[in-house]
């Protein structure tokens, strides 16, 4: 009995010391692409003053592709490619819903700016959200979207600010509907806006079920 304690004792004490030696390493240049990310942002919003909404959008999210690859972020395409996907699903449900009051490029009854616009916002989003997802000290699903909200609540609302009262971009199609108060921004019906809140948290679920990997983070185990 001695000698079957000391087994469990000593396989109990390799099994505690495999769970500590769990740790993260990050991406090689993580401190320079929040930096760098950031920038892109900002001068992407100040592009709209300059150029078309629509061309800007295309423009911006064709040259993600290269970006990413320079930046050593390969992995990150497979996230970039699910937000196109679910940009591409939500206008086959709601292209009905924008027109606007700046002509924009359509292609197969596509408007083509809120198409980019959303695979563009919703990867974008995500960018941001890994740079900090290792604060989560435990992981789980459900800590993971609360911080993803974190992030893109307040940046859906800015962009739509900035957006309808800086850059005059309207959408006619729901422009007789109240937008968000305060804000007044998102003309919509209600069930369009409820959708603008959920499609972000939407998103990251899906990168999550189907496993994709931060790319700033890679988790290591040592046995």
């Amino acid at each position: 009995m001695t000698k079957v304690k000391k087994t469990k004792d000593y396989v109990l004490k390799n099994i505690s010391s495999i769970k500590t030696s769990v740790k993260y390493e990050f991406h090689k240049w993580k401190k320079q692409l929040v930096v760098v990310d950031e920038i892109i942002f900002i001068a992407v919003a100040l592009l709209f003053w300059i150029f078309w909404p629509d061309v800007l959008v295309i423009a911006v999210y064709l040259l993600l592709y290269p970006y990413l690859f320079l930046t050593a972020r390969k992995s990150s395409l497979n996230h970039l490619y699910t937000a196109s996907i679910v940009a591409l699903i939500w206008m086959v449900i709601a292209k009905s819903q924008y027109g606007y009051n700046q002509e924009m490029l359509i292609v197969l009854g596509f408007n083509l700016f809120p198409l980019f616009s959303w695979a563009i916002g919703l990867f974008g989003v995500y960018i941001i959200y890994s740079h900090w997802e290792h604060i989560i000290k435990k992981t789980s699903l459900l800590k993971k979207i609360l911080l993803f909200i974190a992030f893109y609540w307040p940046i859906l609302i800015f962009a739509e600010t900035i957006a309808y009262h800086i850059f005059n971009i309207h959408n006619l199609s729901t422009a007789i509907y109240a937008g968000l108060p305060i804000c007044n921004c998102l003309h919509a019906p209600i069930w369009m806006q409820i959708s603008y809140f959920a499609l972000g948290p939407i998103y990251l679920i899906i990168c999550e079920l189907i496993g994709l990997k931060n790319p700033h983070i890679i988790r290591k185990e040592k046995l």
